[in-house]
């Protein structure tokens, strides 16, 4: 049973490339440290509302080679067919949304949850912007649309997302995926940005002293 006093906490945003990229890590550090530590997520807010940006032919360049660079690092698939969207608003609030609507209706299925909303936009070139494309993944985890769709249109699940993303700036974090590791109140920032599990792990059972 993981101690409460100790976190590891994974701040991301599902339409993060580098945030996919990481998946295999998380989940080998979830595999490896469940038992030691509780597993946290922060939604922390890649390019929400009024930040979000419109996909013009040079942003779809640059988002293309991100992509490019973090399968290549990582080995995650993409389906490149994503950039025959045309004028795409890249907002992530909504898809951040739905990560903390989840949290709150069932905690226990959040990463998991989170994980398919990345696998829905960077395999399936599903637009996750779309509160419609997250219903067909609420069976999935015995939740009813209709009890998701009034949370997530709450003023409570707004202002939890925003917490969220402040709740990143607080701890100083600029980029994802970005992971904390929290020790009673102290706190260690084990990675600002993707590394592998090779680097990862070894830093981790130091910290947990494991």
């Amino acid at each position: 049973m993981a101690e409460a006093s100790r976190s590891i906490i994974y701040i991301g945003d599902p339409m993060c490339s580098w945030c996919w990229g990481f998946v295999p890590v998380l989940e080998k550090i979830q595999a490896e440290f469940g038992e030691y530590a509780e597993f946290k997520t922060i939604v922390g807010g890649l390019r929400p509302g009024i930040h979000a940006q419109r996909m013009t032919t040079s942003v779809g360049d640059m988002i293309r080679s991100h992509w490019e660079h973090v399968e290549e690092a990582s080995g995650q698939p993409f389906d490149y067919s994503f950039f025959d969207r045309k004028d795409f608003l890249y907002d992530t609030e909504p898809a951040a949304k739905a990560v903390v609507t989840v949290r709150h209706l069932k905690p226990e299925v959040e990463f998991d949850f989170f994980k398919d909303l990345q696998r829905a936009f960077y395999t399936k070139n599903i637009d996750i912007t779309l509160p419609g494309s997250y219903l067909p993944y609420l069976a999935k985890y015995d939740i009813s649309e209709s009890d998701f769709q009034s949370h997530y249109d709450s003023i409570d699940i707004r202002k939890a997302t925003t917490a969220d993303f402040q709740q990143a700036k607080e701890y100083g974090v600029r980029g994802f995926p970005s992971v904390i590791l929290r020790s009673d109140a102290k706190l260690g920032l084990l990675t600002a940005g993707y590394q592998s599990y090779d680097r990862l792990g070894p830093a981790i059972k130091n910290w947990f002293s494991l």
